[in-house]
């Protein structure tokens, strides 16, 4: 008996909503017990303790622990996450203007790890153990061993050297007149404001920046995708396929395609976790000003509503990423459906 895919994503729904009542306690109490004054911290050396007192009052800090995280989670669900203590905005305000920046540097970048990844990964595993296979492996390999920031700085010096004109900071060209979109994304806002300019010139910036946070991705989905076509291959139904003389060509896209898909896929909601977590120092090589560059900020300044904030939303790509990544699995194999309805 199989489960309907709206049971089966109800049910993924309530396990994440557990999560993230899990992921804002732990936060919560983390960003507190560290060593540190945020109060001192926020109003510096020269502040008088009555009025670090006064500040920690105003934040809260003197109630107990429980009363402080109720509180927390009742003005969170009002969508107030509190003040920053650094740039003394909403911390809602700080996000809307850089979660958009990194939301579309991560997205592009996935979109560059599935170009380059499966095409790559399904190309060695039909040329296995010959010269492109294995170029293709130490491809990967390198992808997966050198680390991002030495792939940015790298393409940021090419680029300088060989490709004078192109853009090597920022998201847009300082010259350029633009006021904003309604999404943030440059990309699509472009294209709904009627300034496909601005869509090219973002796509310029966004190519360097991308590419080097993808490549740890590209390595490790290419190596996936190689082992579950090598190992998709071996499968009876591939075998009877192959005695009845079907085209290589057809198995490969028509069947063998589909099934090494799932494996890739899988990976990607750790990807995509990792992508946000590596995002901070892309960012900062190529002057992006988005999300992540702006948790490190939080972190480093002990700017607890914006640390808080930032691990709740990145936790939440998370979750999504892989609600989604679920979904997709689901869809091409209808045997995990089966084992979840037995």
């Amino acid at each position: 008996m199989q489960q309907h895919p709206f049971v089966a994503i109800l049910t993924r729904l309530g396990t994440f909503v557990l999560v993230m009542i899990a992921l804002s306690i732990m936060i919560f109490v983390l960003a507190r017990v560290v060593p540190g004054d945020p109060a001192r911290m926020a109003l510096g050396p020269a502040a008088t303790p009555e009025q670090v007192n006064v500040l920690r009052s105003q934040m809260g800090l003197d109630q107990p622990l429980a009363m402080q995280y109720l509180d927390y989670v009742d003005k969170a669900l009002r969508g107030d996450l509190g003040m920053s203590l650094v740039s003394q905005r909403p911390v809602t305000t700080d996000l809307a203007q850089t979660v958009p920046a990194t939301l579309e540097l991560v997205l592009v970048s996935v979109i560059f790890m599935f170009a380059v990844a499966i095409p790559l990964g399904v190309l060695i595993a039909h040329y296995r153990d010959r010269a492109v296979d294995h170029i293709g492996r130490l491809l990967s390999l390198t992808g997966v061993t050198i680390p991002s920031f030495l792939f940015a700085i790298t393409l940021q010096l090419l680029a300088a050297r060989y490709l004078t004109n192109w853009p090597i900071i920022g998201r847009l060209d300082h010259g350029l007149n633009w006021s904003g979109g309604p999404t943030g994304l440059l990309l699509i806002d472009g294209l709904l404001t009627g300034r496909p300019d601005v869509s090219l010139n973002a796509l310029q910036h966004l190519i360097l920046p991308a590419f080097a946070l993808s490549m740890a991705g590209i390595g490790q989905i290419t190596r996936i995708t190689r082992s579950a076509m090598i190992e998709n291959q071996r499968k009876d139904h591939v075998l009877t396929l192959k005695s009845f003389g079907v085209p290589e060509r057809v198995i490969i896209f028509s069947y063998l395609l589909k099934l090494s898909s799932i494996a890739p896929l899988t990976i990607m909601g750790l990807e995509f976790a990792s992508l946000i977590g590596n995002a901070f120092v892309i960012e900062m090589i190529f002057a992006w000003g988005g999300f992540a560059s702006y948790g490190l900020n939080a972190v480093l300044q002990k700017d607890l509503n914006a640390v808080t904030a930032v691990v709740l939303v990145a936790g939440l790509f998370f979750i999504v990423a892989n609600l989604i990544v679920d979904v997709l699995v689901t869809i091409i194999d209808p045997r995990l459906r089966r084992k979840e309805a037995r």
